[in-house]
C-alpha cells in the first residue's frame, strides 16, 4: 500500500483550529473507488502549524505528500516539502489550492515540487492517483515535470455536477482527529454550493462561475454531524449565502439545531448583496438566536472609476440607505467593508466613501481591508499590474487576532497593493490613518454621538468632522497623538508589514490599530476625553448641552467592569440618537429623562473585555451599550 499524506495547516485562534476540510474533501472523494483503496492508504492529515521537524516525523514512508496552499501556509508548505524531498527523494510532492498560480511557475522555481493542481481537486486528484506512477498527461487541471524536465500543463476542465461528492464529515475522515484531540476546540467549514456569478477582479474565490449545489440532505446531515460533535463555530464557504430560496431552509435548520442540541453556536456566512429581502429574513432569524455577528452590506469601494476597473457593481446609495433603515429599525446589526488600494481609487474618494457609509446610516461597524494580489485573480495579472500602475509589496503575513509568537520558524507573506496610478504611497498612508480614525472614533463609538449630533443639528459633514479630528490628532500631543505616530511610522515602513497592535494587558493576541486604540482609550477614559476636549470645543456647542452630551457619550461606551446606574439628563438624547440611527427625521429637544443602563454582564479584566467585546462583538456593535440594556424614562 502506498501512503498518501495531506498537509493543510492553519493558525490557531485563541486555542481553536479549523478542521482540514479541503484535504478531507479530496480524501473522501478518492476513497469511493475500489482501485484507489486497493493501492493507497491515507495515514494522517497534518493540520496544525507545528515545528517542521515534528511534522516531518509524522510522515512515514510516503508515496505522496499533498499540500493544500493558501496565503497563510504557503511558505510553511514549501519548507516542509523540501524536508520531505530530502528525506524521501522518491516521494511525489504535490501542491494545490488557492495560492497555486495557474501560470505554473512553482515548478520552475521550486525543484522539489513534482506536480500542481488548479481549481477544485476532487476529480483530478482521484484521476492522478489512478495514473501514478505512470503517465499523467490524461489528468485534467494539473501541471507536472515532463521526461526532459520541462513543465507540462494539461487542459483545464470545469465540473458542472458536484452532487455526488461525498462529505468529509460524514465519510469519517475527521473522526480520528477528534478522538485523538479531546481538549482541542475545532472550527468547521460548511459548503452548500460552489461557484459565483460575479467577476470581481480582486477575487479568486471560485473555479468557474456556474453555481452548483450539494444535495439538501447532505447539507443537513453535515449540520447534524457538527451538532453531534459539538462544533461551536461554523464558517459558510458559499460565496453568496442568501442568493437562493433554499438558503432560508438551511438557515432554519441551523437554528433548530442550535435550539435542540446547542450546536453549532455560531454560523458565519458571506451574504449575497442583491437579495435584500431574503438576506434580511435570514439575518433576522439567525440574529434571534445569536448565531451570526450581523449582516454584511459590503461595498469594497464607492469610487465609480474603481468599480469599473474591478468589474463590480454596487447597490445604489439610496438602496443601501433603505436597507440600513430596515436593519437598524429591526435592531439587527450590520457591518460594511471597504478595500483600500483598488485601482482607480484616490485618497479623496476613499475617505469620502467611508463617510458616505455613515451618511447612509452605517454607524454600527465599518471594516477596511488591504487590497491583496491573489495569485489567480484577474487583478494580479501582469497586464493589469502594468495597466493600473500597481506597486506590489511583499510583506510578512499579518494574521490578526492570533497569538504572539516570539519565534516564527517560517514566515508567511502577503502581496499587497502599496500604490497605484491614482493613489501615491503618501496617500495610501493617509488613507490608512483616516480609516483608523473613523473606525475607532465612530464605528467603535468613542465620538460617535458627537459626530451624529453635529451632522444632524449643525450640518457638519462626517468627512469634515473626521478630517479635522485626524488633523487635530496628528498635530497635537498626548497619548492619542503618540499612538497615531506609531501607526504612521508603521504604515510608512510598510514593507515590514507590522500593522497590528499588541499590549500584553489586552491578551496574548494582536489587534487592528483601531481596536488597540479603542482599548487604550477605554482604560483611561477621562484622560482620553481631556485630550479630545479642545477639538470638541471648537464646534461651539452651547455650554450646558455640551456638558450633558459629553456625559451621554461617555455613558454609552461599554466598559470592562461597570454596574447598573441611573443618569438624569435635561435632553432626550436617547430618543434623538435612536431616531437618527434609524434614519428617521427628528431633532434634539429639552426634556427631562432618566437613562438607566444595566450592562448584560461585567467582564472584570480588560483582557476578557477585549476578547468578548472588541474581538467577538465588534461587528455586532458591542462596544456601545445595546437597546436591551437601556431604559429611558421621561
Amino acid at each position: 500500500m502506498k501512503n498518501i499524506y495531506f498537509v493543510q495547516v492553519g493558525f490557531e485562534f485563541d486555542g481553536s483550529v479549523y478542521l482540514p476540510c479541503a484535504a478531507g474533501a479530496l480524501i473522501a472523494y478518492a476513497k469511493q473507488f475500489a482501485e484507489i483503496n486497493e493501492n493507497y492508504t491515507f495515514p494522517a492529515i497534518i493540520y496544525q502549524r507545528e515545528k517542521l521537524q515534528t511534522a516531518l516525523d509524522k510522515i512515514k514512508d510516503p508515496f505522496m505528500v499533498a499540500f493544500s496552499c493558501a496565503v497563510w501556509n504557503m511558505e510553511y508548505n514549501k519548507a516542509l516539502a523540501k524536508l520531505v524531498k530530502a528525506k524521501y527523494p522518491h516521494c511525489h510532492i504535490h501542491f494545490g489550492g488557492h495560492s497555486v498560480s495557474e501560470e505554473g511557475e512553482l515548478l520552475e522555481n521550486e525543484p522539489y515540487i513534482d506536480s500542481l493542481m488548479f481549481g477544485e481537486g476532487e476529480q483530478p486528484f482521484a484521476a492522478m492517483l489512478r495514473a501514478l506512477p505512470g503517465d499523467l498527461s490524461g489528468v485534467k487541471n494539473i501541471a507536472y515535470r515532463g521526461a526532459d524536465g520541462e513543465t507540462v500543463q494539461t487542459p483545464r476542465e470545469y465540473y458542472d455536477d458536484i452532487s455526488g461528492y461525498p462529505s468529509p464529515y460524514l465519510s469519517g475522515i475527521f473522526d480520528s482527529i477528534l478522538a485523538e484531540n479531546p481538549g482541542t476546540s475545532f472550527l468547521s467549514v460548511l459548503e452548500t454550493n460552489r461557484g459565483c456569478p460575479y467577476s470581481c477582479a480582486y477575487c479568486d474565490w471560485c473555479a468557474g462561475k456556474k453555481m452548483r449545489f450539494f444535495p439538501m440532505e447532505r447539507v443537513k446531515a453535515d449540520i447534524d454531524w457538527l451538532a453531534e460533535h459539538k462544533i461551536e463555530y461554523c464558517f459558510c464557504a458559499d460565496s453568496n449565502f442568501g442568493m437562493f430560496t433554499r438558503d432560508v431552509e438551511i438557515a432554519r435548520y441551523l437554528i433548530e439545531s442550535k435550539k435542540k442540541r446547542g450546536y453549532p453556536q455560531v454560523f458565519r456566512p458571506c451574504y449575497e448583496k442583491n437579495s435584500a429581502e431574503r438576506v434580511f429574513q435570514i439575518c433576522a432569524a439567525l440574529n434571534s438566536v445569536q448565531m451570526d455577528k450581523g449582516a454584511t452590506l459590503a461595498y469594497q469601494t464607492l469610487s465609480a472609476e474603481a468599480l469599473k476597473n474591478i468589474g463590480r457593481q454596487n447597490l445604489t446609495m439610496e438602496h443601501f440607505a433603505s436597507l440600513m433603515q430596515m436593519y437598524n429599525g429591526a435592531g439587527i446589526p450590520t457591518y460594511s467593508e471597504l478595500i483600500l488600494g483598488l485601482p482607480g481609487e484616490t485618497k479623496e474618494s476613499f475617505c469620502r466613501g467611508l463617510c458616505k457609509l455613515l451618511e447612509s446610516g452605517q454607524h454600527n461597524s465599518v471594516s477596511v481591508y488591504y487590497c491583496e494580489m491573489l495569485p489567480n485573480s484577474e487583478l494580479a495579472t501582469k497586464k493589469n499590474i502594468e495597466k493600473f500602475g500597481i506597486e506590489v509589496m511583499k510583506v510578512p503575513f499579518n494574521h490578526i487576532h492570533s497569538a504572539i509568537k516570539k519565534e516564527e520558524e517560517v514566515q508567511e507573506y502577503s502581496y499587497l497593493v502599496r500604490s497605484t496610478a491614482t493613489m501615491s504611497r503618501e496617500d495610501w498612508v493617509y488613507s490608512n490613518l483616516f480609516s483608523v480614525c473613523l473606525q475607532c472614533f465612530h464605528s467603535l463609538g468613542i465620538l460617535r454621538y458627537f459626530a451624529i449630533y453635529l451632522n444632524k443639528e449643525k450640518q457638519v459633514s462626517y468627512f469634515d468632522f473626521y478630517e479635522s479630528l485626524l488633523h487635530f490628532i496628528l498635530n497635537g500631543s498626548g497619548k492619542i497623538h503618540a499612538l497615531f505616530e506609531v501607526f504612521r511610522r508603521k504604515y510608512e515602513n510598510s514593507f515590514a508589514g507590522d500593522w497590528n497592535y499588541h499590549n500584553e494587558a489586552f491578551g496574548n493576541i494582536t489587534w487592528f490599530f483601531e481596536e488597540g486604540l479603542f482599548l487604550e482609550i477605554v482604560t483611561d477614559l477621562e484622560g482620553a476625553y481631556a485630550q479630545l476636549l479642545p477639538f470638541l470645543e471648537q464646534f461651539e456647542i452651547e455650554k450646558a448641552l455640551f456638558a450633558q452630551l459629553l456625559c451621554f457619550q461617555k455613558a454609552m461606551l461599554r466598559k470592562p467592569d461597570e454596574a447598573a446606574r441611573d443618569m438624569p439628563f435635561d435632553y432626550d438624547f436617547y430618543s434623538f440618537f435612536t431616531t437618527c440611527i434609524q434614519m428617521n427625521a427628528g431633532s434634539l429637544h429639552r426634556e427631562n429623562t432618566l437613562l438607566r443602563i444595566t450592562p448584560a454582564q461585567a467582564y472584570g479584566s480588560i483582557a476578557t473585555f477585549a476578547k468578548e467585546v472588541v474581538w467577538f462583538g465588534r461587528r455586532r456593535g458591542m462596544t456601545v451599550y445595546q437597546d436591551a440594556e437601556i431604559e429611558c424614562r421621561k
